[in-house]
């Protein structure tokens, strides 16, 4: 087993040394919210589907097809880890990640304006 530099090889960090480093805190939070945002988004897409449409299948689908960016991502940009500078490719990431968030987002918006009184579903 390998240790991190400067450390024994028998010591290890503990979570209050790693969170005292100021940009692994604020690398670590961002993350955390990150995927905090990212599981609501999905959740929310998929509540919105499944009393719009009334199906089930649909419902699962739009869900599903929440965790495609992270499967293609891991699969095909995994390379350009080793290539890129890491601060930038992990701002342009969440970059990408709000781009198609406000792009999934916008029509829902737009169409949830247009509703009348009441929504389209039985209450």
């Amino acid at each position: 087993m390998t240790s991190a530099p400067g450390l024994a090889p028998q010591q290890r960090a503990t979570y209050r040394e790693v969170l005292a480093n100021r940009r692994f805190r604020l690398l670590f939070v961002t993350r955390t919210l990150t995927v905090t945002a990212d599981s609501l988004r999905i959740m929310t897409l998929s509540v919105l589907v499944f009393p719009t449409t009334g199906s089930p299948l649909l419902g699962a689908l739009t869900f599903g097809v929440g965790f495609l960016p992270q499967l293609a991502g891991s699969l095909f940009l995994g390379s350009l880890a080793d290539r890129a500078r890491p601060r930038r490719l992990v701002a342009a990431g969440y970059g990408l990640q709000c781009a198609a968030a406000a792009v999934m987002g916008g029509p829902t918006y737009r169409w949830r304006r247009s509703w009348s009184s009441s929504p389209p579903w039985p209450a």
